[in-house]
């Protein structure tokens, strides 16, 4: 940077800059100030630094703490934004947790349930079978048994209609009144 920005930058007289490069041109400032193009003097931001009025480094200074207490505010709000969220977060994990081990605990339920009927029908469909084969064994002994009494009835019906025919072959006065 050139003295004539540096001035313009801090609001410096040439005259008070210039006696203060003079003044420590040889110790402090040594190696820290370059002429180029014959007059023109450039400085590094060491001399920058050291140039500047203890008004002027103290402001800055002030602007930079400021700004990191606004910086600083800023991360605070953050921190309370995410412990913010971090405790809405572990309110939904536990509400979640609390869920999933209640359905867990009716699905454990529901499956007992379901193996309870299971073998209810299980033993439902065995007892059906039983009563089915039971049932087909009184069957046949009951057509058996119809087909028995068929016959026996065709017996009788015809023994009956012999003595029918034998009756009415008897003459009347044989017969009971």
């Amino acid at each position: 940077m050139t003295i004539k920005e540096y001035c313009e930058k801090y609001d410096q007289k040439f005259q008070t800059v210039y006696k203060k490069i003079a003044h420590h041109k040889n110790s402090e400032l040594e190696g820290h100030i370059i002429r180029s193009k014959g007059k023109i003097m450039e400085i590094d931001d060491f001399a920058v630094d050291f140039l500047l009025p203890t008004q002027v480094k103290v402001i800055q200074a002030i602007e930079e703490c400021e700004g990191i207490v606004r910086k600083n505010n800023d991360l605070k709000d953050k921190l309370y934004s995410a412990e913010t969220i971090a405790e809405q977060t572990d309110k939904q994990l536990l509400k979640a947790l609390a869920d999933n081990e209640k359905l867990t605990a009716e699905n454990t339920e529901l499956q007992v349930k379901i193996e309870e009927q299971e073998r209810i029908i299980h033993d439902k469909d065995s007892r059906i079978a039983e009563l089915t084969e039971q049932l087909e064994a009184e069957r046949s002994i009951s057509e058996q048994k119809i087909c028995e009494l068929e016959k026996r009835i065709a017996e009788l019906s015809n023994e009956n209609k012999l003595l029918t025919e034998k009756l009415d072959a008897v003459p009347k006065i044989f017969r009971k009144s």
